[in-house]
């Protein structure tokens, strides 16, 4: 445990890569692996009881992600979070969740209504609480073009970096979000209103800067 954030313990089987990968994130998540930090290859190697190139190829994984950055001579790096880093993500977020919301309220049904409850549901299994990006992820998940669940995977490593620091250090802030999604953007989407919709998503994109810019300033 660390900083009040559990994790899932290693377990090696089938898609061995991906599970040393997953494991290292997590780490990340829990805020075991910080900005900066070293990954040491013979360590993992060591303590995962794993082959060298299994390790070379989930730190290929996790560069994909944009999880660590792979340095001549210095080895893996955890990628740092910086403020302008934050603003992109979260600029992008916006910019994915428009298209995506203006198509779904019209055709929303108690069918999308279960799967944002199983998205919530399996966020407070991982956080203890609803993480926002989770629900937005189900909605671009429940859009038929894929493309939009293919864009939102690719950013979801960094942002549950972000929230669980924000878990941390200020769960009033996560009440606001949760609040701010439950009472205004489902509401929205449930009563059918498309341009309020695309509003309050765009106003919780925005909150989610702000609050993740707030805890990047107290611990860096």
């Amino acid at each position: 445990m660390a900083d009040g954030l559990s994790y899932v313990p290693f377990k090696p089987g089938p898609g061995l890569v991906e599970h040393i990968a997953l494991h290292i994130e997590h780490q990340m998540v829990a805020g075991i692996l910080r900005s900066g930090d070293r990954i040491q290859e013979t360590r993992v190697v060591d303590q995962l009881d794993v082959s060298r190139g299994s390790v070379r190829e989930s730190f290929r994984v996790l560069e994909r992600r944009r999880l660590i950055d792979v340095i001549p001579r210095r080895g893996a790096i955890v990628t740092s979070l910086s403020p302008s880093r934050v603003q992109d993500l979260t600029s992008a977020l916006a910019v994915i969740l428009t298209p995506v919301v203006s198509d779904l309220v019209p055709h929303w049904s108690p069918r999308h209504a279960e799967s944002i409850d199983e998205a919530g549901r399996a966020s407070e299994s991982k956080f203890g609480c609803i993480n926002p990006v989770c629900i937005l992820e189900a909605m671009c998940r429940l859009h038929p073009n894929t493309v939009y669940r293919e864009l939102i995977d690719d950013l979801i490593p960094t942002f549950d970096r972000v929230f669980s620091k924000l878990v941390r250090l200020n769960l009033s802030g996560v009440e606001s979000l949760d609040q701010l999604m439950k009472t205004k953007l489902l509401r929205a989407i449930e009563a059918g209103q498309i341009d309020e919709s695309v509003h309050q998503v765009a106003e919780l994109c925005r909150s989610l800067e702000r609050k993740y810019l707030e805890t990047l300033e107290r611990t860096g």
